[in-house]
């Protein structure tokens, strides 16, 4: 059961930020959903939180630590992204 939690807390994390990285790097175009990969991490990483935390409480150990910082650091970036846009760009 940890296990399966712990594969989904990754796997919440990784979708959001393979979407993530192609919108920086326009890796292939994605014309439909210009501006919500975003804030796919919103969504997934609460969900990535959730389980990690629940696999945490059956057994503590660094694995299920490292899916709950990822988790909350990939939560932030959609934030961190505005409020940096706003402070270099002023838009």
């Amino acid at each position: 059961m940890k296990k399966m939690f712990i594969i989904l807390a990754y796997l919440l994390f990784l979708v959001p930020l393979i979407f993530i990285v192609n919108f920086m790097f326009d890796i292939f175009t994605l014309e439909k959903i210009q501006g919500l990969p975003v804030f796919f991490p919103l969504f997934f990483c609460s969900l990535g939180l959730y389980f990690a935390s629940k696999a945490y409480q059956i057994e503590k150990n660094t694995l299920t630590v490292s899916a709950i910082i990822a988790n909350i650091i990939l939560f932030l970036f959609p934030f961190i992204y505005m409020i940096g846009g706003t402070l270099i760009f002023g838009v």
